[in-house]
């Protein structure tokens, strides 16, 4: 049952996300000719500074989730009903914060700009996107009963069906009146009316929600729940510092301009790593329930195969993007508005490194281990501002960059890996690292041969794609296929892809019913 509502997740989320993602290149590519790049750069800036906002969020959603594996795998409704009730309560008290917070950054939003911008009424751009993060916060708790419930597919179609047309509003805004404002205005609108949907779905899926009640957790279970939420803050705050500063650092020492340069490339790959989420995520319930029930050793070869499906596919990603990102922001958006190979190789350090977390992030997350290393991540966080202030400086963009991926692998690279063999597998991590450098040095000697080659068949900017995607794709898969086929890994994906081939036709034909 595992693997076939991890088959579900990932078929219903993956067709949704393919075509609302060809929606959303749509609509960057219009904002891009009808009003300019400094506006994707504000847009940037803005959603940086909303990311360091969620830091109020304290980690609720991951702690909620991991809460739920347990009764909803029980039955144990009173402690579903205990805990959404405690989640719901504490989402409201979070919004107003996020709401008083935002608002009182207004006034200090011009020192994180570098320079004049040309784009008027900044501050109502701000307040809009400020409120489209805040709506969330009132509906969005009913997620999580859904996620815990292995049951994902469900929010994927509702929210690809409602991203789809709200992307089609946007672009028939822009084309029509060249209006910044009206296109948010229409985000805010459908995100309201998705949540609001999703909402009331959890309400018919698990009528015993509606249900009149004041359950609450015992005093013992409270304790035990802000335990775990206390430890996740620390990397609630590690996480936002390292992932929401890229932007206002570039923005404050580089420029706005040089903002919206990076988030054309930042589209591209927050688009794969939305497609690889859903691949790796949709799984993660699964995993939580995995952990519930299963031996070391059974949670151990899963861990194994997850974490060299992680290599393979982010492996083979990072190797087309090295060869295929600059030529296709070239034929995009036009050769003004590419980064050096410099920039980029850092950018993709950046992608392959944290996507070779996925495994650990994933088992940390739904093994309760939230208290192992509880201030790692504060250290974590710490390195990356003094790294990426100083690297900035130096390497510009690309210092940023450089500096999130030693900040990673100076913590979380070895810590959480130590932690989860020790505590939840109860083996030596020693083979875990071995794999982790052969893993690269094969990306690596990928990237340079495909490279090569490319080099020595240079042709028009069409032309180049297609011979460097074809290289990307062929090259590295029949490398890692020749090392890897009679390995232990590979043959239960083997197994697994052959039953999502059976399944696919099944569940494509009610994708969207």
């Amino acid at each position: 049952m595992r693997v076939e509502n991890s088959i579900k997740n990932i078929l219903y989320g993956i067709t949704g996300q393919l075509l609302s993602s060809v929606t959303g290149f749509v609509v960057r590519t219009v904002i891009i000719y009808t009003l300019g790049i400094e506006y994707v750069g504000i847009e940037g800036l803005f959603s940086s500074i909303l990311i360091m906002l969620s830091l109020t969020n304290l980690g609720f959603d991951t702690a909620i989730i991991y809460s739920l594996y347990k009764p909803l795998a029980e039955n144990n409704y009173y402690r579903v009903r205990a805990l959404m009730n405690l989640y719901k309560k504490a989402y409201r008290i979070i919004g107003i914060i996020v709401l008083v917070i935002g608002v009182a950054i207004l006034p200090f939003l011009p020192f994180l700009m570098n320079g004049k911008t040309y784009i008027s009424n900044i501050n109502i751009i701000y307040l809009l996107l400020l409120i489209n993060s805040v709506s969330s916060y009132y509906f969005v708790y009913k997620q999580s009963i859904i996620i815990a419930d292995q049951r994902n597919h469900i929010i994927s179609k509702i929210h690809s069906l409602f991203i789809i047309t709200s992307n089609l509003f946007q672009i028939a805004i822009l084309l029509f009146s060249h209006n910044f404002i009206f296109v948010l205005s229409v985000q805010i609108l459908f995100r309201m009316i998705e949540n609001l949907f999703i909402s009331r779905k959890a309400d018919k899926l698990y009528p015993y929600l509606n249900e009149k009640n004041n359950d609450k957790l015992t005093k013992e279970e409270r304790k035990e729940f802000f335990g775990d939420l206390y430890a996740l803050l620390l990397y609630k705050v590690s996480g936002v510092i390292i992932n929401g500063t890229d932007n206002i650092l570039i923005s404050k020492f580089v420029g706005i301009y040089s903002v919206g340069l990076y988030s054309n490339y930042l589209l591209i790959i927050s688009t794969i790593n939305t497609f690889l989420g859903y691949l790796f995520y949709s799984i993660t319930a699964s995993i939580g329930n995995l952990n519930v029930k299963e031996t070391p050793d059974k949670k151990h070869l899963i861990f194994n195969v997850l974490n060299f499906a992680n290599f393979w596919i982010f492996g083979v990603c990072t190797v087309v993007l090295w060869n295929l990102i600059n030529p296709f922001i070239t034929l995009w958006v036009g050769n003004q508005f590419v980064l050096s190979k410099y920039v980029v190789f850092a950018i993709l350090l950046n992608f392959y490194t944290t996507g070779l977390q996925t495994a650990c992030t994933s088992f940390r997350e739904t093994t309760g281990l939230f208290k192992k290393g509880k201030y790692r991540p504060i250290i974590a966080a710490l390195i990356n501002l003094v790294a990426s202030l100083y690297l900035v400086q130096k390497l510009g963009i690309a210092g940023v960059l450089y500096g999130t991926v030693i900040s990673r692998l100076l913590t979380y690279f070895w810590y959480d890996p130590y932690v989860i063999f020790k505590y939840v597998f109860q083996r030596s991590v020693k083979k875990y690292f071995i794999k982790y450098i052969f893993f690269l040095l094969l990306v690596f000697i990928s990237a340079i041969i495909t490279n090569i080659l490319g080099d020595l068949l240079d042709y028009s900017t069409l032309i180049n794609i297609v011979i460097r995607g074809s290289l990307s794709l062929v090259i590295p898969n029949i490398l890692f296929f020749i090392l890897f086929r009679k390995s232990e890994e590979f043959n239960y994906l083997l197994n697994i892809i052959r039953k999502i081939g059976v399944k696919s036709n099944i569940y494509r034909k009610k994708a969207f019913n």
